[in-house]
């Protein structure tokens, strides 16, 4: 988990950035409207390059623990459905 905190730190701050913006566009007036709007754009490509830099990080095999919900597919390709035919 400590390779994952490049990222992390990458996607708080593009939500931050984000919030802020949102902020700035609705109690703003004049040219703070169109600062909000660059703030939200620079935090979506910040959340991007944190989403570009998890596929990265993380292994091809998938995640090394469980998944929290159950995973969608097995890795051994068959379904549940697949079991009871």
């Amino acid at each position: 988990m400590e390779h994952l905190r490049g990222p992390l730190y990458l996607d708080i701050a593009a939500k931050g950035l984000s919030l802020t913006g949102v902020v700035m566009m609705v109690f703003g007036q004049d040219g703070w409207f169109t600062a909000g709007l660059f703030t939200v754009f620079i935090g979506v490509l910040i959340g991007a390059w944190a989403m570009v830099a998890v596929r990265r990080v993380r292994s091809p095999n998938g995640p090394s623990r469980p998944a929290p919900f159950g995973a969608w597919r097995r890795r051994d390709g068959a379904t549940k459905e697949d079991r009871n035919s």
